[in-house]
């Protein structure tokens, strides 16, 4: 695997946060186990073959999988909801991923600054 592109990886996950919204929205399709893998996103896959193999004694590191591992359990609750037309449910789960989403994009860029 080459090097991991932390800035793609930004832009990544804020991509599919938008996805995320258009799913509820009714404009997207998403099937829960696009949606709720912590190990099959992209973040997923580096943290859990590089990542966790390369930087895993960082503080940061086990703060961001512990947080992504987080963000995907609210997007399951989410699909979920939505799939079951729960819609106002849906939405006020999905209101609870800013912060979390916050927290893995400001970890990303805490990690890419002390190991560049």
């Amino acid at each position: 695997m080459g090097k991991f592109d932390f800035a793609v990886a930004r832009v990544m996950h804020i991509a599919w946060k938008s996805s995320l919204r258009s799913f509820l929205d009714g404009k997207e399709s998403m099937t829960e186990e696009q949606a709720v893998s912590a190990k099959d996103c992209d973040l997923g896959k580096w943290l859990y073959t590089d990542g966790m193999s390369s930087y895993g004694s960082m503080p940061e590191m086990q703060e961001l999988e512990k947080v992504h591992n987080e963000l995907h359990a609210i997007v399951k609750r989410v699909v979920q909801l939505k799939q079951s037309g729960d819609n106002p449910t849906a939405e006020k789960e999905l209101a609870r991923l800013d912060p979390v989403s916050q927290k893995i994009f400001l970890l990303l860029v805490s990690i890419e600054k002390k190991i560049d």
